[in-house]
């Protein structure tokens, strides 16, 4: 993520042999090999692209077979550059960002794991449930991370 961050921004990574973009693997024994590039944005809309919700129940992740996990905005004091909406509810899992920003999701994604895990961390004022803020510190969207049984 860090990596994506800097690209985002405009930097680069000093390792890189380029300035727009770099390659990565998978941290399971680099069996999956991605080239990631930076797209300069022209037209002024949002780069993202939509990719489908996959089912995960069933694959061996006890967890996701029993919990749902949803994220909503609860508020936004600018405005989202990512396109969310006060009221957004959106499922997610360790494998699913399901259109949200990666930014966010990075954001939100080790509390995801707890969680899921069946805990709640001890700053938390509802149980198998957390609030945090996006890392856009100027347009302070704050967000709802929960899970649900599966019915």
């Amino acid at each position: 993520m860090p990596s994506v961050v800097a690209l985002h921004y405009g930097g680069s990574l000093v390792w890189e042999n380029r300035v727009d973009g770099f390659t990565g693997c998978c941290p399971e024994g680099g069996r999956v090999t991605i080239e990631v590039k930076r797209q300069e944005n022209t037209g002024g809309e949002l780069l993202k692209e939509d990719f489908p919700f996959r089912d995960i129940t069933g694959k061996g992740y006890p967890a996701l077979d029993a919990f749902r996990v949803f994220v909503e905005v609860e508020h936004i004091e600018g405005n989202c550059m990512w396109g969310h909406r006060i009221g957004d509810r959106i499922e997610i899992d360790p494998f699913n960002a399901n259109g949200m920003c990666c930014l966010l999701y990075n954001q939100l994604y080790p509390y995801l794991h707890v969680l899921l895990s069946g805990q709640t961390p001890p700053w938390a004022t509802r149980e198998h449930s957390i609030a945090g803020e996006c890392p856009d510190t100027f347009n302070r969207l704050s967000f709802r991370l929960s899970i649900e049984p599966r019915l």
